[in-house]
């Protein structure tokens, strides 16, 4: 399945702000973990037409969140989790 541009974009969108607003360029524990939620917010919400791209979505949906509950579960940091969801997202 292949991410629709929206998501993505939605998640760069998500992305600048952040790491552009503060004086240091890596975000915060905080704003790694808005910037989880925010791309799975957005990802739920992402208009997809086709079943099957609303199925793999919604399965892609769902690893993430199983990696966030996990990580945060075992005290990963939010920024390495936000690193493995973009790797998941872009490797799609």
């Amino acid at each position: 399945m292949k991410i629709s541009p929206i998501i993505l974009a939605t998640s760069v969108a998500l992305l600048v702000p952040q790491l552009t607003s503060g004086q240091s360029k890596v975000p915060s524990e905080a704003q790694c973990r808005e910037m989880t939620n925010g791309m799975v917010n957005s990802m739920k919400s992402a208009p997809l037409e086709k079943e099957k791209d609303k199925q793999g979505a919604k399965a892609l949906v769902d690893r993430i969140e199983k990696l966030i509950r996990d990580n945060r579960a075992r005290g990963v940091s939010e920024c390495e989790t936000w690193a493995s969801i973009s790797k998941m997202v872009m490797n799609q």
